[in-house]
C-alpha cells in the first residue's frame, strides 16, 4: 500500500510540472532582434544581401536574404583599399622596400622621359600613399584606361599633377590614383606584376580562389577597387583583422603592422578635400591605412570622440568593419547600385547594439574560419 501511495506521489508531481516526457522549453533565439532588424530593412537590398557576425573563435552569426550568398563572387569596389594595404603591408614586413612605408616615389618611380619623379610627387611617401594624403586629387579619368599598363597609368598621373601637387600630407582626398602609385612601387620594388604580388601576398596565402583577382580586364587593375572575390574569401581576411594579424596560428601580418594599419593618417596639418562619408552623410572621419576610422561623433579621432569601427566600404554596398575593442567583426554582402551605399551604412550602425545584446549570451560558432 505504501509503495503504491508512494508510485501515485511521483505521478501526481510530475504531472504538476507538466508531465515527464514533455519537451523542455526552447532556447531563446539570440540573433532574433538581428534578424528581425535586418529583415525590416531588406527592401532596401533589391538583389539580396548576406550577413556575417564572427568573433575571434569563428561565425557566430550568418544569414542570407533575398537570395545572395556568401558564395556569390562580385566586385567589392572601395572594400579593395583594406586589401591592397595590407598586401603593401606584407611588402613591408618582408623588407621589399627601401625604407619600409617612409620609401619615397622618387626612389622607385621614373616620369615617361626616364627621370625619377621630382618636387612634391617624388616626396610622396607610400605611408601618404596609402593614406590618401599625397598631395594630389584621387581622380584621374586619364589613367583609368583598363588596356594601358599599370606603368603607363602612373606615369599619366604624375605628368597629369606633377605641375599642381601640393605637399605630401597637405590635404585628403579620396580616390584611386594613390593605390595605383603605391601598387606600381611594388611593382618595381620586387620586379613583379600587381597580379602576382596580390597572389603571392595575399591570395594564395588566405586559400582565396583563382577567381579572386584584381582586374579590370586589362593590364591596368585597380588596386583601390578592383578586387573580385567571395564573401566566405573576404570574410577569412576580416577574420585575421579581427585576430590583429592572425590567420590561424600563422602570423600574417604582425600585430605592430596592424596597429600602424589603424593609426589616424592625417598629420597636422592636413585638411579635407574630397570625402565621400561628408557627402553623404556629412561625417567627417578620418582615414588610416586602406581603412576609415568611425567614431562616435563623426569626427576626427580624439578622446572625446573614440574610434568605434574600423571599415571599408564599397560604392555597390559591400561593408566589412572590425569593432575597435576587438569583441566582434561584422560584413554586409550584397550588390547594389553603384553608389548605393547608405542602406548598408545604416543597418551597420543599428547592428551594432543588437550584436553586443546577442554576444553577451555566448551564442556558439557556427563556422570556423582558419
Amino acid at each position: 500500500m505504501r509503495r503504491l501511495l508512494s508510485v501515485l506521489g511521483v505521478v501526481l508531481g510530475l504531472l504538476a510540472c507538466g508531465g515527464g516526457g514533455s519537451a523542455p522549453a526552447p532556447e531563446a533565439d539570440v540573433w532574433g532582434p538581428t534578424t528581425a532588424a535586418i529583415q525590416a530593412v531588406q527592401a532596401e537590398f533589391p538583389g539580396g544581401l548576406t550577413v556575417e557576425i564572427m568573433t575571434p573563435s569563428g561565425v557566430v552569426y550568418s544569414k542570407a536574404f533575398g537570395g545572395f550568398t556568401n558564395q556569390e563572387a562580385v566586385l567589392v569596389a572601395s572594400a579593395s583599399k583594406w586589401v591592397t594595404s595590407t598586401v603593401i603591408l606584407r611588402l613591408v614586413q618582408a623588407g621589399a622596400f627601401p625604407h619600409g612605408l617612409d620609401t619615397q616615389a622618387k626612389e622607385l618611380l621614373v616620369d615617361g622621359g626616364g627621370s625619377p619623379w621630382a618636387g612634391p610627387m617624388g616626396d610622396i611617401t607610400l605611408r601618404h600613399l596609402l593614406s590618401f594624403t599625397s598631395g594630389i586629387s584621387g581622380d584621374d579619368p586619364a589613367s583609368e584606361n583598363v588596356l594601358m599598363t599599370l606603368d603607363a597609368a602612373v606615369k599619366q598621373i604624375y605628368a597629369d599633377f606633377a605641375a599642381t601637387a601640393a605637399a605630401p600630407g597637405t590635404y585628403f582626398h579620396y580616390g584611386s590614383t594613390h593605390m595605383r602609385i603605391a601598387a606600381r612601387m611594388a611593382e618595381r620594388a620586387t620586379q613583379k606584376s600587381w597580379e602576382q604580388i596580390f597572389t603571392e601576398q595575399f591570395r594564395d596565402p588566405l586559400g582565396w580562389s583563382s577567381g579572386s583577382i584584381f582586374s579590370g580586364g586589362g593590364p591596368n587593375p585597380n588596386p583601390a577597387g578592383g578586387l573580385k572575390c567571395t564573401g566566405l574569401e573576404y570574410t577569412r581576411f576580416l577574420m585575421m583583422q579581427l585576430r590583429d594579424g592572425l590567420d590561424g596560428s600563422q602570423v600574417f601580418l604582425p600585430q605592430p603592422l596592424i596597429a600602424t594599419q589603424r593609426t589616424d593618417g592625417y598629420g597636422p596639418a592636413t585638411t579635407l578635400a574630397y570625402s565621400p562619408y561628408v557627402a553623404m552623410t556629412g561625417k567627417t572621419y578620418h582615414y588610416a591605412l586602406g581603412n576609415w576610422l568611425e567614431t562616435a561623433g563623426g569626427g576626427a579621432p580624439a578622446a572625446g570622440d573614440p574610434v568605434l569601427r574600423y571599415s571599408s566600404t564599397g560604392t555597390f554596398g559591400w561593408a566589412p568593419w572590425v569593432a575597435a575593442d576587438r569583441a566582434y567583426a561584422g560584413i554586409i554582402m550584397t550588390l547594389q547600385a553603384q553608389g548605393n551605399t547608405l542602406p548598408s551604412e545604416r543597418l551597420k550602425a543599428q547592428l551594432d547594439p543588437l550584436v553586443r545584446t546577442a554576444l553577451a549570451q555566448h551564442p556558439p560558432v557556427v563556422r570556423v574560419v582558419p
